[in-house]
């Protein structure tokens, strides 16, 4: 069965240097050669440096993949300020340039901000497409105005959201071009999300196979399949955090698990936000949510451990995934793009 994938890029540090420029741009261009349809970066100044610079030395270094943050929010950037960003992106890429949205986590709440509602963020994505389409609109009650969008290289830039909780599935069915669902990849969890999207979408008046539906992993690919497990906790216990942190209704959790990851979710540690070795997985193994978290969330293993997660996650309807690349040493980065993209991407495209 084929499968499309996403590739999330990240800089061997956490500032991107400019001696890593040339082996960075190689690193993108293995992830396009490799068959990535598409490839981003994350957008959190809490995490490391800044996203317009890393993803413009992503779009310079590409040559047929769509390049995008993924994700933003719509708190620490202006929307007059993204929409003139989206549309440099795309005239750097000649019409390459996309963006997942959703509603915050570590780059919003480390300067104190609450996530965005629903709302805010739904106004925002329209302040943007208008912005694109007319050069004026409004965000907030505010007026927006740009000069530029005559000279735009496109009319329309496609915009994911990025979606946990049934609420949230329903609006990206109902606005986004795509839906980025960070739900989980166990098929109880997927025919949930199809479905919630399609609701959205049908909502709207569109038909269900108007929205792309991708599915959003947390990876580890290493030979020893022990190290990878032990790799992917750090990001597993964060997206078991913020996929459960508003609530936990609607959101297929075993009735046994519900105290305890709402335990968790409570003492959640914000500045040990995906550490290797820190708080929060060790709150995680604590409580006894390991197995459960890694079960539902992460895709990790070795090679063989990869593929045959990726067919029963394809048998289950999730044949489009958003890929984490190894992060470190360039060195490092680009030996595990070489074995996923000749080891496992080639059996699925």
């Amino acid at each position: 069965m084929k499968v499309s994938f996403g590739i999330h890029l990240v800089s061997p540090g956490p500032l991107l240097r400019r001696d890593e420029i040339a082996g960075f741009s190689d690193l993108v261009r293995m992830a396009e050669d490799y068959g990535a349809e598409a490839i981003g970066t994350y957008d959190s100044a809490f995490i490391g440096g800044d996203a317009y610079v890393r993803i413009t030395a992503i779009a310079l270094a590409s040559r047929k993949a769509r390049v995008g943050l993924r994700p933003t929010n719509p708190l620490t950037r202006e929307p007059q300020v993204m929409a003139s960003f989206l549309a440099t992106l795309d005239s750097l890429t000649e019409g390459r340039a996309f963006m997942d949205i959703g509603t915050g986590d570590s780059a919003v709440l480390n300067i104190g901000y609450k996530i965005a509602s629903r709302a805010r963020l739904e106004d925002y994505v329209t302040c943007i497409r208008n912005l694109f389409a007319r050069g004026e609109a409004t965000y907030q009650g505010r007026p927006q105005r740009v000069r530029w969008h005559p000279a735009a290289l496109r009319s329309h830039i496609p915009i994911s959201i990025c979606a946990e909780g049934p609420r949230m599935l329903h609006l990206g069915g109902r606005i986004g071009d795509a839906v980025i669902a960070g739900t989980g990849l166990l098929p109880e969890v997927i025919a949930d999300t199809v479905e919630r999207i399609g609701a959205g979408a049908r909502a709207a008046g569109r038909q269900p196979t108007d929205v792309e539906v991708w599915f959003t992993t947390r990876t580890a690919l290493h030979e020893d399949r022990a190290k990878a497990l032990e790799h992917a906790k750090a990001s597993v216990s964060s997206i078991l955090n913020h996929s459960m942190r508003q609530t936990l209704d609607g959101k297929n959790v075993p009735p046994e698990l519900r105290a305890r990851i709402q335990e968790y979710v409570d003492g959640y540690v914000l500045y040990d936000h995906v550490v290797s070795g820190g708080e929060n997985p060790r709150r995680m193994d604590q409580l006894g949510l390991t197995e459960y978290a890694m079960r539902r969330f992460a895709l990790a293993g070795n090679p063989t451990d990869w593929i045959a997660r990726i067919e029963e996650l394809a048998a289950a309807g999730a044949t489009r995934l958003w890929l984490n690349a190894e992060g470190g040493r360039l060195d490092r980065q680009m030996h595990y793009m070489r074995i996923l993209g000749e080891q496992i991407m080639a059996r699925f495209i």
